[in-house]
């Protein structure tokens, strides 16, 4: 049982509550901070005076005051009115990380927010009651106002939610499930809306896959090398040390390790078999390997180096108070702020895109040097299985890659600086922290694709080259693919292919068998 105490929740534990279904629960400590800023806000709506969102209007509308005997319809009319949200719906997958972090955010104890409701949100989230939460209508300001309103509803009773493939109205499925719907008090409704989480939970999963991603792109490209027979050279430690970056020395010694599965390769590392060796010249000889093979490790080492920047910046605000005001009880004070601004998880998101790009662009430079017999060293044109001409092998398969890998250079445009005021002014400069995210998500489906292709191309190389061309780490991969797909020897369509090899490289099963724990951060 994972314990949501708002201050330690892991990546990780998003991850098994999102895609294994990890139930949660919030534990006594966090329990009893609640109740104490709970406290403070009954105290507080007692008085006279004015605190934004407990007796008065939202947004430009907080000059108007609101009377204590509606006070619940108050609350209840914030969600009604940002309830607005259009597009297609968050997965499943996204839809827990949603609801698992704004549960986290509010057991902080800062909101002011009663257990009940939040053990509520955990209680649908541990039995896979998932509210209907469309992905369109977030600008990342005041946080997520209209995803987190659909997500909020089914707390209250209304609105539909899913289970399995189920669709139910909120107030059936909570009474099937023993569960009764919450009568949202004073500060509630705006404590349930008012955060960063949807942002948050899905820069949480795009954040881990983006990691996958890069583990795969490192087996993949020293599966490049044995297919091209590149030179090991480019991965001595020397050469890293000298340019001081861990991630690039991470990245090149995670590449040689897979190499090292190969016996000749294993020799020329361990006996570091260059630099005072003379290399043959002749014509047509390159005494260098394109960088496609060359600069794999600086390229994906500064992958590497931005991921554990984002990492950081992402479970820092997953164990963050995000909403507005904020309830302190150890100095009875409610302070209004803007802890609601999504800008650090937009620009977390961008610089992850960028990242993900440059993978995405290196895979899809890495199949060209595969399929052009120009620079493939001997391999047939295009990877053909059949006669040459009559057979087109990988031709339709690089004009996917080369489509998803311009999609992926569109989406690198940086969504943080894209701000249109909103709310009557109110909301003059917004982060578009969701955005960001949700484009995150999109390039990160189609990096899956790309590597798909690529490990698809190298069994087929392995295939075409025989001999002892492959390591045991080159030979385990040639295996999987395998056994989702045959040998390209007559041209067939390959879309179904591609999808298999997809999910099969996505498996938790494929990844224990071939990608290695990341290094931690430095």
């Amino acid at each position: 049982m994972i314990q949501l105490t708002g201050h330690d929740l892991a990546l990780g534990d998003v991850w098994e509550i999102a895609h294994r279904r990890r139930r949660c629960e919030i534990p006594a400590a966090a329990r009893e901070r609640m109740l104490a800023s709970r406290a403070l806000v009954e105290k507080v709506a007692a008085e006279p005076r004015a605190v934004y969102g407990i007796n008065t209007g939202f947004g430009p509308l907080s000059g108007t005051r609101v009377s204590t005997a509606d006070l619940e319809q108050h609350q209840l009319n914030l969600l009604h009115h940002l309830s607005v949200g259009q597009g297609k719906l968050f997965s499943p997958e996204e839809t827990r990380a949603i609801m698992v972090a704004r549960a986290n955010a509010l057991t902080r104890g800062y909101s002011g927010i009663r257990p009940e409701v939040v053990d509520l949100l955990i209680a649908a989230l541990n039995r896979d009651i998932l509210p209907e939460i469309p992905s369109e209508g977030s600008v990342g300001a005041s946080g997520d106002l209209v995803p987190l309103a659909h997500m909020a509803r089914m707390l209250v009773g209304l609105g539909h939610v899913r289970i399995g493939d189920q669709r139910l109205t909120a107030a059936d499925a909570l009474k099937q499930n023993g569960l009764a719907p919450v009568t949202l008090q004073c500060k509630e409704g705006l404590a349930l809306v008012n955060g960063t989480s949807v942002m948050t939970g899905l820069a949480v999963l795009a954040v881990r896959e983006a990691a996958e991603l890069l583990s795969w792109s490192e087996l993949l490209s020293a599966n490049l090398f044995q297919a091209l027979w590149a030179s090991p050279e480019v991965l001595c430690e020397q050469v890293h040390k000298a340019r001081g970056f861990r991630g690039q020395s991470a990245v090149a010694e995670r590449i040689a390790a897979h190499l090292r599965t190969h016996p000749k390769y294993q020799q020329e590392i361990d006996e570091h078999q260059w630099g005072s060796h003379a290399k043959p010249v002749a014509p047509g000889v390159e005494i260098q390997d394109p960088y496609s093979v060359r600069c794999s490790p600086q390229i994906l080492g500064a992958f590497q180096e931005s991921l554990w920047h984002i990492e950081q910046v992402i479970e820092r605000e997953l164990n963050a108070s995000t909403d507005n005001p904020l309830a302190f009880p150890e100095t009875q004070s409610i302070i209004h702020c803007g802890n609601f601004y999504g800008q650090q998880i937009a620009m977390a998101c961008d610089y992850l895109r960028l990242g993900l790009a440059k993978c995405a662009l290196l895979l899809e430079r890495q199949l060209e040097r595969l399929v052009n017999w120009r620079y493939s060293l001997g391999l047939p044109p295009l990877l053909a299985g059949g006669d040459s001409g009559l057979n087109s092998g990988f031709m339709g398969v690089q004009l996917l890659a080369t489509s998803l890998a311009a999609d992926c250079r569109l989406l690198t445009a940086p969504a943080s600086v894209q701000t249109i005021p909103t709310n009557a002014n109110n909301q003059d400069v917004v982060s578009m922290g969701t955005i960001s995210a949700r484009m995150t998500r999109e390039l990160t489906e189609k990096v899956w694709k790309l590597a798909a292709i690529q490990a698809l191309a190298l069994t087929q190389a392995a295939d075409l080259r025989g001999g002892d061309l492959m390591g045991a780490d080159y030979a385990k991969l040639h295996r999987l693919v395998r056994g989702v797909s045959a040998k390209l020897s007559l041209d067939r369509p390959l879309f179904e292919d591609i999808a298999r090899v997809n999910e099969l490289l996505r498996s938790p099963a494929a990844q224990k068998q071939l990608l290695p724990p990341r290094p931690p951060a430095p």
